[in-house]
């Protein structure tokens, strides 16, 4: 939020009525935007992340309604015997024909039983609320964790042995402990307001929803940072919660989700035979398929990948330019990426697209330095994550 601060202050001598957020991933953009009075639409493919951002820009919670509705949820789990866990994802819940699986049986049962109950409640901004207290344990209790880019079997994973009871210890701790004491202290906060951009927060894909929500020459401040190109799908870095919260309800699902995301990673064997003509991506995808030819490839479907990423970063930068009203700036976090020991400068790629568009580029941001992979290290050392600045002029 300090970088979202610090990009209004610096904007300050021109008057801000209405930004946009084209990757909204958990919602922060909108939520800081939100307190500072500002109004921002913001959008969010992934149903999870959405959830998220709904619920954290929600202002009408009550500590009372709350605290009611978790006696509620309380209440009804005491009461549930003999719940389904049968599930269309066969590694979902212990079973004698798998060798592995996300959940034992005691923790699945305690995890359905809460879903079950937090579905009972009536009011939505709090089934909503618990919902996401729920996906907050999920991987903790799982036999998972995140391994940046997926989800992998924890060590120790078949010696951990969760009760129904650890279970629900863990999520009532989370509800007294963050939830409702965050809602307690920031009754105040919510209360003062003034711009409420829950209702502009969609769940759809950016590039094909922003020309439909936001009307031309009508934003006057873009702040995002896109999926970086790395390879990384991040349905699959939240696919526990995707699968046992219903948000996907079979591998169909999972698949159209993944189709709609930004093309970052090779999950989908692109076969789109678009480009962008830009020398500066030429050029990299020249360097990328030479090097391609000396070096062991791990997935033929990269260079595609690196291809329609920017693909997608032009058709995203011309909406930008449409919806910015002369005077409008954009400020991109993004970094730079390296895949068959050549480095491919998205930072300068994504600037000079954008300039091509029309955007005038002020500056490259730097931010930070990232870590290579160790099969990059020996060729690149290292990968410079930045913030672009664009203005419509």
């Amino acid at each position: 939020k300090e970088f979202i601060k610090s990009i209004i202050n610096e904007n300050k001598n021109r008057k801000i009525n209405c930004c946009l957020e084209p990757f909204s991933g958990s919602g922060t953009t909108a939520l800081e935007l939100q307190n500072l009075g500002i109004k921002c639409y913001s959008f969010e493919i992934n149903p999870l992340m959405y959830l998220i951002g709904k619920v954290k820009l929600e202002t009408q919670y009550t500590y009372e309604r709350a605290n009611y509705w978790f006696g509620n949820i309380k209440n009804t789990r005491s009461s549930l015997t003999d719940v389904d866990l049968n599930s269309v994802f066969p590694t979902l819940y212990q079973s004698d024909k798998r060798e592995k699986w996300n959940y034992d049986i005691d923790v699945g049962r305690a995890v359905k039983e809460l879903d079950i109950a937090i579905n009972t409640i009536t009011d939505e901004i709090y089934k909503d609320l618990f919902t996401i207290a729920l996906a907050a344990i999920l991987l903790d209790v799982s036999n998972l964790y995140r391994n940046g880019k997926c989800l992998s079997y924890k060590k120790n994973w078949a010696e951990i042995k969760l009760t129904e009871d650890d279970v629900f210890k863990k999520f009532d701790k989370k509800v007294m402990d963050e939830l409702l004491e965050d809602i307690k202290n920031s009754s105040q906060e919510r209360e003062n307001v003034s711009q409420k951009n829950k209702n502009l927060l969609f769940n759809s894909d950016s590039r094909t929803a922003i020309n439909k929500k936001i009307r031309d020459n009508s934003v006057d401040l873009v702040i995002t940072s896109p999926p970086y190109l790395n390879s990384r799908d991040y349905t699959d870095t939240y696919m526990l919660e995707l699968k046992t919260l219903g948000f996907t309800k079979d591998n169909t699902q999972i698949q159209n989700l993944r189709e709609q995301t930004f093309r970052s990673h090779v999950q989908i064997h692109w076969e789109d035979e678009q480009t962008v003509k830009n020398k500066l991506l030429e050029a990299t995808l020249s360097k990328l398929n030479k090097s391609a030819k000396q070096v062991n490839v791990w997935n033929p479907s990269i260079i595609d990948m690196v291809r329609l990423y920017f693909v997608d970063m032009e058709s995203l930068f011309i909406e930008l330019y449409r919806k910015i009203r002369k005077g409008g700036k954009v400020y991109f976090n993004v970094s730079n990426s390296a895949y068959f020991n050549v480095e491919v400068n998205t930072l300068d790629i994504c600037a000079s697209i954008a300039e091509e568009i029309g955007f005038t580029v002020h500056e490259i941001r730097k931010a930070r330095y990232l870590k290579t992979s160790p099969q990059q290290k020996k060729y690149v050392d290292k990968l410079l994550e930045g913030v672009i600045v664009l203005e419509k002029m």
